[in-house]
């Protein structure tokens, strides 16, 4: 059955993937953005330009949307200095997504569908991890006013009455016009040899390509229990393995090898968390409730993709 679904953070990288999905579908579909120069581009049936940090704005607009979903993809990830967005995105998190709920309940939504990720787990030994596990809530620093502001908007999702939460826990989003496309800051870390093994590299990634985030956003829609999910490929990978990996493909320079303490003085903290203890994560809740496969089971064959070495 057609819904009225809106879709906050439409120009982004999960946003662009979703939009088409979703009027495919005969959804009715209100896209929100910040700037409105970015909205003209897309083929939705309203547009917004309101900013999150503003309820009573938000407020009007999803009065006048009437959404029986609301879908929050925004983030501020695109800024050139990974402090600032970092801090732009707990921002957006703890103040822009609970004024969205606050609309969206008010404007009579049945289903809000958050965005969180799977590299806020806290590490624990080597395992990959499922949704009950800890996020990280006390590390330090700009990472963990990230952490805390997920954690946080988790909270009210699952406890808001009168509204389903669904919080999709993505791993490294990857695909066009992302960070590990040609052109973007991964990409560019690595052409530059700026991205190195630290140690030996058993930090564990788990990659989400955008096509899956946008196709299991489809799935939750009405499907599904409320509740957090992780949605990742089905190999997470360490990054002695991903990163020669994505360095080939890309026809890059092999990466450089650096000790922990090396790695320590010339890295920022977050770079060796990454590359060194990070857990992965399992999409195991997701296969056994809704029966999902990711589109894109590997990162392997996703990086080929992205670089035209996989057959269209």
């Amino acid at each position: 059955m057609p819904l009225r679904v809106v879709v906050a953070g439409a120009t982004g990288v999960v946003g662009r993937a979703l939009l088409p999905l979703l009027r495919e579908r005969g959804h009715h579909v209100t896209a929100l953005a910040r700037k409105a120069d970015r909205l003209e581009e897309l083929s939705v049936d309203e547009i917004a330009a309101v900013d999150l940090l503003e309820p009573d704005a938000l407020r009007i607009h999803l009065r006048r949307a009437a959404p029986d979903v609301v879908i929050d993809q925004s983030s501020a990830f695109g800024a050139a200095d990974p402090q600032e967005a970092l801090q732009r995105t707990a921002k957006l998190r703890e103040r822009g997504t609970k004024n969205l709920m606050d609309a969206a309940v008010a404007a009579g939504a049945r289903r809000f569908i958050a965005q969180g990720m799977t590299a806020a787990y806290r590490p624990h030994g080597h395992d990959v991890l499922e949704e009950d596990s800890p996020l990280w809530v006390h590390v330090p620093g700009r990472w963990g006013d990230l952490v805390r502001a997920l954690a946080s908007v988790e909270e009210d999702l699952f406890s808001r009455p009168g509204i389903e939460g669904v919080s999709l826990r993505y791993g490294s989003l990857y695909g066009p016009d992302t960070h590990y496309a040609p052109g973007g800051d991964v990409h560019a870390r690595v052409v530059g040899s700026e991205l190195p093994l630290v140690g030996d590299g058993v930090g564990l990634t788990s990659f989400t390509h955008v096509d899956d985030a946008a196709g299991v956003i489809l799935e939750l829609l009405e499907g599904g229990d409320p509740g957090a999910y992780n949605v990742v490929d089905n190999e997470p990978a360490e990054s002695s393995e991903w990163l020669p990996a994505y360095a080939r493909m890309a026809g890059a320079p092999a990466p450089v090898a650096l000790t922990m303490e090396q790695a320590k003085s010339q890295l920022d903290w977050l770079t060796v968390h990454q590359l060194t203890e990070q857990r992965g994560a399992s999409n195991f809740r997701l296969r056994e409730t809704l029966g999902w496969k990711p589109s894109w089971p590997s990162w392997r064959e996703g990086f080929a993709s992205l670089f035209g070495l996989w057959p269209a």
